[in-house]
C-alpha cells in the first residue's frame, strides 16, 4: 500500500465524498474513490489506525489536496460500498456529534448514501436513521425512511424507546395506519369489480359468485386481517396473485353478456396510484407543528396528510 498526493479528478459515481481528503485508487485497473479519513476512523478500526499518527497514511491529509492510497490488490466495487455503508446507529451518533460540534454542513454530501433505508429491515436500524435523518435536518431522507418504517413493520413501535428515547416524537404512527385504510380499501374495491348484487335480468348469479370467490381468494392468501403482513408484504402478495376461481353458474344467464370484472387490469392499476401516493412523513411539518403552522415544506406532499 502506497501513498501520493494527487490533484486527479474522480468520476461522480465514484466521488463518494465530494470533500474527502483521502481517495483510494483500487484495484488492478485503477478505480479511484474519495472518502472522509475522519468517518472511516469512526466506523472502523483498521482504518483508525492506518489514519492515525503512526502511519505515512494518516499524515498531511486535507481535503484541498487528497492523498491518493494506492490499494492495487483490493475490490473496487466492494470499497467503493464500504465507505458508503455505516451501520444505522453509527450514523445516528456520527449526527449527534456533527449537531453537538456545529458540523452537520461538512457531512451532508454524504447524507444522500449514508441516510438510505434500501436493505435496513430491522425497526431500531431504521429509527436509528431516522433520528440522524431529523437532526441532520435532511428532508428527502426522512420521509423515505419514516416511509419505509410504515412500509416495513407491523409491530409496535415501542421497542423503540428503549434505544432512543427522543424518537417516539417522530415515528410513523398515523402514517401506517392511514396506509393500511388505503389498502383496505384497495382490496375492498377489488372484491365488487364484478358488481355488488346480481340484478333482476341476471339468472346466474354473477356478482355474488365473483364477491364469493374474491372474499375466498382473500382468506386462502391470507390477505386478511390486514395487519398480519407489513404493508410491503401485503402488496407483493397482490402484485403476484392469481383472479379468483368464480365457480360455473348452475345455469345458463338470460341475460346474454357479462363484461369483465378484468381483476388484474383494475388491481395493476390501483396498487401504482397506491405507490404514487404513498408518503413519508414530512420533516417541515413534524419540526413546525404540524399542519397548521406556516412553513415552506421542501417535499411535496398532500396537506390533508401532513399531521400524521
Amino acid at each position: 500500500m502506497s501513498t501520493d498526493t494527487s490533484d486527479t479528478l474522480v468520476s461522480p459515481e465514484s466521488n463518494i465524498a465530494p470533500n474527502g481528503d483521502v481517495i483510494f485508487v483500487v484495484g488492478p485497473e485503477p478505480r479511484k474513490l474519495r472518502v472522509h479519513s475522519a468517518i472511516l476512523r469512526y466506523a472502523s478500526k483498521y482504518f483508525e489506525n492506518m489514519f492515525g499518527p503512526h502511519f505515512a497514511e494518516g499524515q498531511d491529509l486535507g481535503q484541498n489536496s487528497p492523498k491518493e492510497i494506492s490499494m492495487p490488490d483490493d475490490n473496487a466495487t466492494a470499497n467503493n460500498e464500504v465507505p458508503s455503508r455505516l451501520k444505522p446507529d453509527v450514523m445516528f451518533h456520527i449526527a449527534v456529534a456533527a449537531d453537538k460540534f456545529d458540523c452537520a454542513v461538512a457531512i451532508k454530501p454524504s447524507n444522500s448514501l449514508w441516510l438510505k433505508p434500501d436493505g435496513v429491515e430491522d425497526i431500531v436500524g431504521l429509527g436509528y436513521l431516522m433520528a440522524a435523518a431529523y437532526i441532520l435536518d435532511d428532508a428527502t431522507a426522512f420521509s423515505e425512511i419514516t416511509l419505509a418504517m410504515a412500509m416495513r413493520h407491523n409491530e409496535s413501535y415501542l421497542l423503540l424507546v428503549r434505544k432512543i428515547d427522543c424518537l417516539l416524537d417522530y415515528v410513523p404512527w398515523e402514517r401506517r395506519n392511514v396506509l393500511r385504510t388505503k389498502l383496505q380499501q384497495l382490496l375492498f374495491e377489488g372484491s365488487r369489480d364484478a358488481g355488488w348484487y346480481d340484478d333482476e335480468k341476471c339468472t346466474c348469479a354473477w356478482a355474488s359468485r365473483h364477491l364469493l370467490a374474491h372474499a375466498k381468494l382473500q382468506h386462502d392468501e391470507s390477505l386478511r386481517p390486514i395487519d398480519m403482513h407489513t404493508i410491503s408484504q401485503a402488496l407483493e402478495k397482490l402484485d403476484c396473485i392469481k383472479d379468483p376461481a368464480v365457480p360455473a353458474p348452475w345455469a345458463p344467464c338470460i341475460r346474454a353478456h357479462h363484461d369483465g370484472p378484468y381483476y388484474r387490469v383494475r388491481r395493476v392499476n390501483r396498487l401504482k396510484e397506491f405507490q404514487k401516493e404513498a408518503n413519508g412523513l414530512c420533516i417541515d411539518c413534524v419540526g413546525g407543528g404540524g399542519e397548521g403552522a406556516e412553513q415552506a415544506c421542501r417535499i411535496q406532499h398532500p396537506r390533508k396528510a401532513v399531521s400524521d
